[in-house]
């Protein structure tokens, strides 16, 4: 009778954000990198595929000398193969065709030159998979992918039938897809090896033509919980069939000694093996993104069906259809990440216009320099297309502030080597200052852009004219860089308390007003727990001038609305301006609040005057370590409270306000005068409540100045900032 045999390709992902904290490299690297090489490099008859994101490649090939040398043995011997995809780890389905076919390239000539090896097959970041993939994967030579079995089954394939290999194409250009096996990703390092084998040998057959594939982020063995201990220490490992052996060198052994298991590389089962047969898979991403992207409220439902489905014997079949959202849709939960999204398209399409633009150069040594600084830029774009901020999951995402910062760095950076491009060809063109009108969200109204050598200054009319990114280009710094504390489902845990997690109703812009009780506490305001009795805080505000003088860029905005009765549902009629002039390094900003006086409505007016605030929204983002952030002002009543700290909430009656990010160097300076003297500043910290790997956290957004203004039946209000 002959044996039972199965193949078993196993694949380790090894990936870090591009900038993340040097410690964090560090960190890892001992924890799980190097002792799971260390492993893998003693058993050389088993066979490993391995991805590294071209960031961390590269920092492992500046900081970790012996264990390139490791993996360049292992190459030489046959014992590992190297797949490729997008250098920065970027989402294909977000990014263009041009940059998709550099970053793949870029990330195979590297390995090509290191190792020595041909790539053939790619990582997708995060499995997010859709039906074109095929055509540009194929441009790039690369012959097949990883997908989580989840894909599979929708079509209908069978946990069976995911044992095997497939083939899709798209315009007649094809791919070999490999089903990624959830039971082995699961029981992989939490359960005893015994349970892995027979679960393999429950998939062998006599053929010996099924693919069982293992595939593992490296930072799971080794980073995640306690996985150091059961992966690599002595006597921490399973004890149950094991005996305390660490993991990682208990399942090699157990594959060495399983003879029936067949070690080897994706590469070397396609040599041997064709596809199933033909399938064409939908658009997916793996199965617990597919519910973290969905709508709050509905995101809950789904949960509570797909355990429901999962759970019962009788509908398991039902199940494997159950399908979830579409990764893109986090573009629209988080706005912050579509603004980080289109951003990265507007200055990549600047990039190309340059490009286009240089065929007028007639100078070859001038050409020669700026085409140095066009691929500088065009690596700053690359790298702000790393995927890891631009969503939200189990490992922070956009809640993250310093990737989002990166990507802003990057991209502010990439927009700085333009205007380096721009002043070689036109050398009297030291300074500069647009205004742009633009279709930048993508959701068919105009944003406004002024974008000056010193900064860029974003305005979303249609959302109560408010700013929503302020960018400092000396210090490649986005200000606005805040992010809205979002309703989340997990927000409704048994394990937190309600009070604990407090949630905006409106996105964190600049500039937005509301209309609010003199009673409101700061405690109110900070939770934005209070009754809005205006209709101005996110309507559309017309925008009725824009214009440049000399150096100066103004746009001039209004809104026609109304503010309630606080004793009534009557409501009277008000017209607001606002004014945004930017000039060098200062910011400065007009509104005037006009009530329609009316004979007959004159006591409702006298209520709104006396009962009702106006307050503006200042928010801001400083980036780095928060106990080294000052606050001041020079005008404030608080002599006794000198050590307030940054993040403490606290109220005060001034007119000015400055706060110092000492990591850069940067100072934000805020004035304010009014014909309506009393002012009261309240500040209080954004902090957004985020479950990740490591249980709920508080993670600080920025800052918020909100001062309070008494209304009066004209009222006028001048703000002025300046960044240096």
């Amino acid at each position: 009778m002959t044996e039972k045999t199965i193949c078993l390709p196993i694949v380790f992902h090894f990936h870090q954000p591009v900038d993340n904290f040097p410690w964090v490299f560090e960190d890892v690297y001992n924890k799980s990198y190097e002792p799971l090489i260390d492993n893998i490099f003693k058993f050389a008859d088993i066979k490993i595929t391995l991805h590294f994101s071209g960031n961390l490649l590269e920092w492992l090939l500046k900081n970790k000398p012996n264990f390139i040398e490791k993996l360049k043995i292992m190459a030489k011997r046959g014992q590992i193969e190297i797949i490729g995809g997008g250098y920065y780890e970027r989402i294909f389905a977000i990014i263009p065709y041009r940059d998709k076919i550099a970053q793949m390239k870029k990330l195979s000539d590297l390995i090509k030159k290191e190792f020595e090896l041909d790539v053939k097959g790619a990582w997708l970041s995060e499995r997010v998979w859709e039906p074109n993939y095929p055509s540009f994967l194929n441009d790039v030579g690369l012959k097949y992918v990883i997908l989580d079995d989840n894909h599979f089954r929708s079509t209908g394939i069978t946990e069976e039938d995911t044992f095997y290999s497939y083939i899709t194409e798209d315009e007649g250009k094809t791919l070999r897809i490999f089903p990624i096996n959830e039971e082995l990703r699961y029981l992989t390092p939490w359960k005893p090896t015994y349970m892995s084998i027979d679960y393999l040998k429950n998939a062998a057959n006599e053929k010996g033509d099924r693919c069982v594939l293992l595939i593992s982020d490296a930072e799971k063995m080794g980073v995640w919980g306690t996985t150091h201990k059961i992966c690599y220490v002595e006597g921490q490992g399973h004890h149950e069939g094991d005996n305390g052996k660490p993991f990682i060198p208990a399942f090699l052994e157990q594959i060495r000694n399983n003879t029936w298991i067949k070690s080897l590389t994706l590469s070397e089962y396609m040599a041997k093996f064709p596809a199933k047969s033909l399938v064409y898979l939908p658009t997916a991403s793996y199965d617990k993104m597919e519910e973290w992207v969905l709508p709050t409220e509905i995101r809950k439902n789904f949960k509570t069906i797909r355990k429901s489905l999962r759970e019962d014997e009788e509908k398991k079949e039902t199940y494997q259809f159950l399908r979830g959202g579409f990764w893109r849709y986090f573009l629209i939960k988080y706005p912050e990440s579509n603004n980080m999204h289109k951003k990265m398209l507007y200055v990549r399409n600047k990039l190309v216009n340059t490009e286009e633009n240089l065929l007028n150069v007639q100078n070859e040594q001038l050409i020669s320099v700026i085409l140095k600084k066009i691929a500088e830029a065009w690596d700053e774009i690359y790298k702000a297309q790393c995927n890891d901020c631009y969503w939200h999951g189990l490992f922070g995402g956009v809640y993250l502030q310093f990737l989002r910062f990166s990507v802003y760095t990057h991209l502010i950076n990439a927009e700085k080597i333009l205007d380096e491009i721009n002043l070689l060809i036109n050398p009297k063109l030291k300074s500069y200052i647009y205004i742009t009108p633009i279709d930048f969200l993508k959701d068919s109204k105009t944003e406004y852009l002024i974008e000056s050598d010193i900064f860029n200054v974003y305005i979303n009319p249609s959302d109560g004219g408010t700013i929503f990114e302020l960018d400092y280009k000396p210090k490649s710094y986005n200000l606005l860089n805040t992010l809205t504390r979002w309703p989340e489902a997990y927000h409704e845990s048994k394990k937190l308390a309600t009070e604990e997690v407090l949630v905006d109703r409106f996105k964190k812009n600049l500039l937005r007003l509301r209309f609010l009780n003199d009673e409101i506490t700061l405690e109110q305001l900070q939770a934005d727990q209070y009754y809005e009795f205006g209709n101005f805080v996110d309507e559309n505000f017309r925008v009725t001038s824009t214009e440049k003088e000399g150096k100066i860029a103004i746009i001039e905005m209004e809104k026609i609305g109304s503010i309630k009765d606080p004793d009534s549902d009557d409501r009277n009629p008000v017209r607001i301006t606002k004014d945004i002039y930017v000039e060098d390094s200062e910011i400065k900003v007009s509104l005037r609040i006009n009530f329609n006086e009316i004979p007959e409505n004159e006591g409702i007016l006298n209520r709104i005057v006396k009962n009702i605030n106006m307050a503006i929204d200042i928010p801001f983002f400083f980036n780095g370590d928060t106990t080294k952030f000052q606050w001041e002002s020079k005008q404030g009543d608080f002599d006794d409270d000198k050590d307030i700290k940054f993040l403490e909430p606290f109220q005060y009656t001034g007119s000015h306000f400055r706060a110092y990010d000492e990591s850069y160097d940067l100072n934000l300076d805020i004035d304010i005068s009014s014909n309506n003297d009393l002012i009261k500043f309240n500040k209080f910290p954004i902090i957004a409540y985020a479950y990740t790997e490591e249980g709920y956290k508080e993670i600080y957004q920025g800052i918020n100045v909100v001062p309070f203004f008494k209304l009066d039946k004209n009222l006028e209000i001048h703000l002025t900032l300046k960044i240096f």
